[in-house]
């Protein structure tokens, strides 16, 4: 198989899986509130943003891709499909990391599933305390680092409705900066 047939294939192919998942999976709501426990998770118009320009990104590639094969510019086919699926990739994966992250609270703990690595079950009554710290990503969206004795347990993303999930703790004497917060 040609490469430059194998790259066009990755350049559509990605944003097609991903919005089949994104349809076929997503209830297209960050928070959803049970009677034992409530969910927290990235918004769903942060995801269906990113697939959007996946599918961008991937049109936009095949199209150059395409006028590369026609000659109608000078760039090799294989560079210019390279750099658009190894765009894609990189947001596949970011995308299919975000839609990991979760918290979900109970009535006496937490369970956080991080980006990487195993879920974490934090209960409220052992958190020794939570410090605010501004995202290195964003100066504007401040994280919250919970505490178990001296070790730091879980990062809760500032992009997340840290004020319902504090709610939920019911832990404000092991903030900080709480009063800077409000």
């Amino acid at each position: 198989m040609d490469s430059s047939i194998a790259l066009t294939i990755v350049a559509a192919g990605i944003p097609i899986a991903a919005s089949l998942i994104l349809r076929l999976s997503d209830a297209g709501i960050s928070e959803r509130h049970h009677s034992h426990h409530d969910t927290y998770m990235v918004s769903g118009t942060l995801t269906w943003s990113l697939v959007f320009t996946m599918i961008v990104m991937g049109s936009l590639g095949i199209l150059l891709g395409w006028l590369c094969v026609l000659d109608a510019f000078t760039a090799n086919t294989v560079v210019v499909m390279s750099f658009f699926d190894a765009f894609l990739v990189v947001s596949f994966l970011y995308w299919v990391l975000l839609r990991r992250y979760k918290v979900v609270t109970y009535d006496d703990h937490m369970d956080l599933t991080p980006l990487f690595g195993r879920t974490t079950s934090i209960v409220y009554a052992d958190i020794s305390s939570m410090e605010f710290v501004t995202s290195a990503l964003q100066p504007n969206i401040r994280n919250l680092h919970v505490f178990v004795g001296e070790k730091r347990r879980a990062m809760l993303w500032g992009i997340l409705d840290l004020e319902q999930i504090l709610i939920r703790i019911d832990r404000y004497d092991a903030i900080d900066d709480f009063i800077a917060y409000r």
